[in-house]
């Protein structure tokens, strides 16, 4: 007896191992026919990113949206004055932190850009004291040492350049942003409509597994997101807090930066943490020690015991694919790739581990 349970235990991990295999090929021939089909892919994912962009957003928000709604709904008042309740308390929230927070980040972004110029003049008084040192190496050492630093400063200059123009064409997601509210409404109010009408396409002998199908689909998707925004919103006050604590210039603009970044596993926090590191430095070497151990413990209290906590074990996927999944993200659609890359990555394995004959 015993026996035949471990056939069966190897049968169905064989089958799993199978069917991760096959997904992983078939996604790696899709991206690279993509990049060879289209010489100007980028062009093409970007467009479609734009157009794509208020949808994911409603999306989300449609999920951490959802159970507010469902709760006014069951106390009589009707699904539509539910949203446009919620709608008005947003619209109020946001204006009062916008009227709060406004002259903080106003002030912070002009002193910013008024320090500008001393931060140049800071880098390149660093570039002379390490040339000043390195001067005493013998050539050849010398040499190479300034052609990576030649390097190092033209690969800023087109980072910096590149930001820029990025920066610029954010404006041009204004518009299709703007779409995001309608589109929400809608989904909070049509959302079993729209259900119903896809459920109507399916067969009826795969209708009760594809109800199930949503179901899962949507129980782990919804936790995630809303996990995740928990999680960095914890993460964005408590570095404001520390960076308060260390008189960090522009505190609120940092922290806010490190809570979107957060969003992004493994790579967010060195991604969020570079621009504060590289502001302390330029205040005191002493100054960014301190900060990297309040970042440290931050982010050890992040993952060790807020994440297990909210997220839980359910979704938790090997760190190798998650870091793949990010590059591929990262390479397709950059930053935002990187943060939409782990949702679609639970959607995939939710359906890929959907086990028919589990009861709901």
């Amino acid at each position: 007896m015993s026996s035949n349970k471990e056939v069966s235990s190897k049968d169905l991990l064989f089958k799993k191992l199978v069917r991760y295999g096959v997904l992983a090929i078939l996604t790696l021939i899709i991206l690279f026919l993509i990049v060879r089909t289209f010489p100007n892919y980028r062009q093409l994912l970007s467009g479609i990113f734009k157009v794509s962009l208020p949808f994911i957003l409603a999306i989300v928000l449609t999920y951490v949206l959802n159970p507010i709604v469902d709760k006014l709904t069951c106390r009589w008042i009707p699904r539509w004055l539910a949203i446009l309740i919620i709608y008005a308390v947003f619209i109020v929230g946001i204006t009062l932190l916008v009227y709060i927070s406004y002259p903080t980040i106003r002030e912070q972004a002009i002193h910013f850009i008024n320090q500008v110029p001393n931060l140049l003049e800071t880098y390149r008084d660093w570039i002379n004291r390490i040339d000043e040192v390195i001067h005493v190496l013998p050539d050849p050492i010398h040499h190479e040492i300034d052609e990576l630093f030649i390097v190092i400063s033209e690969s800023s200059s087109s980072w910096l350049e590149n930001k820029m123009i990025s920066m610029g064409a954010i404006s041009e997601y204004f518009i299709s942003l703007a779409v995001v509210p309608v589109l929400l409404f809608y989904f909070l109010l049509d959302q079993n409509k729209m259900k119903m009408t896809f459920l109507n396409w399916i067969p009826k002998r795969y209708l009760k597994k594809t109800k199930q199908l949503i179901y899962h689909l949507n129980k782990d998707l919804a936790h995630y997101i809303r996990a995740q925004l928990i999680i960095s919103f914890f993460v964005g006050l408590t570095t404001f807090i520390v960076y308060l604590i260390l008189k960090i210039e522009f505190a609120f603009l940092l922290a806010i930066f490190m809570m979107i970044m957060n969003i992004i596993p493994y790579f967010g926090p060195f991604l969020g943490a570079a621009p504060a590191v590289l502001i302390a430095l330029m205040q005191s070497p002493q100054i960014v020690l301190y900060l990297v151990v309040g970042i440290v413990v931050v982010q050890f209290i992040e993952s060790n015991l807020l994440s297990p906590f909210i997220l839980g074990y359910n979704l938790r996927t090997h760190p190798v694919l998650v870091i793949l999944v990010l590059l591929i993200g990262s390479e397709l659609a950059g930053i935002f790739g990187m943060i939409i890359a782990v949702p679609v990555l639970v959607v995939i394995r939710s359906v890929i581990t959907f086990n028919p004959f589990q009861s709901t």
